[in-house]
């Protein structure tokens, strides 16, 4: 049973209109059905629309990426030519090749054309070797890449892959997301100028990274407290305002 809503009688399910008023009695359950369809036609309509979106930016990503690969071989060829025109030989161009190449190489796993965070990270990660060998190799001679290039490669992916855990672990997400990369690259530069010092021999002395750290990690303190402080509800307020 159901009820006028002007004068409140009680009516019968099936009937169309009030008995005392006249007044027309809605349809609760086709007003129902008609909410489901419309939130299902939403939810559909958003679907789409987002995969449009993804759509386009593949396409967008895969243009912007083949252009920027011809200039950069554009440019390796030029300054090729340009070094043997001048010099006779290939001097200092072969660097500015590996570069480039690197450029290549390096935008093609930024950009995500290959699925799956692991396999991008790995292949960074590979890339990178090779091109620091073939850069200390270009001379003819494996001077630095060894002791070097490949423990200072080793030892970033190691910091970023650390990162890239807790950043994923992570449940609240805010503030403390730039603070826990400070702290990550304060603790990088510890590393960086330890390997340093060993490669060089002179002792482990930390120059340049107690500064570094000494004004990283205030900041690094100061966003954590800032996002312990800011409560759930303001949080929202803030990602809905920003549109973050």
């Amino acid at each position: 049973m159901s009820y006028c809503p002007k004068c409140g009688v009680q009516v019968e399910n099936n009937r169309k209109t009030c008995p005392l008023c006249s007044f027309p009695i809605p349809n609760i359950e086709e007003s129902k059905k008609n909410n489901i369809d419309r939130e299902e036609y939403l939810l559909n309509r958003y679907r789409l629309k987002k995969a449009a979106n993804r759509r386009r930016w593949k396409e967008a990503r895969i243009f912007v990426y083949l252009g920027i690969a011809f200039s950069m071989i554009i440019l390796s060829i030029s300054f090729g030519i340009i070094d043997n025109y001048f010099s006779g030989i290939l001097s200092w161009s072969p660097y500015v090749i590996t570069s480039n190449l690197a450029v290549i190489v390096f935008l093609f796993f930024l950009l995500r054309f290959i699925p799956g965070f692991l396999f991008n990270f790995i292949g960074l990660g590979i890339s990178t070797g090779i091109f620091l060998y073939i850069l200390d190799n270009i001379n003819g001679t494996i001077e630095w890449f060894w002791n070097l290039g490949l423990v200072i490669c080793i030892n970033t992916m190691i910091w970023l892959f650390i990162l890239r855990l807790i950043v994923r672990h992570t449940r609240r997400r805010g503030l403390n997301i730039p603070a826990f990369s400070l702290i990550a690259a304060a603790l990088a530069c510890i590393s960086l100028e330890l390997i340093r010092d060993f490669y060089q021999g002179n002792g482990l002395h930390l120059t340049w990274s107690i500064p570094v750290i000494s004004s990283i990690i205030p900041i690094a303190i100061g966003l954590l407290f800032l996002h312990l402080l800011i409560s759930p509800r303001i949080r929202e307020k803030i990602i809905r305002k920003f549109h973050l």
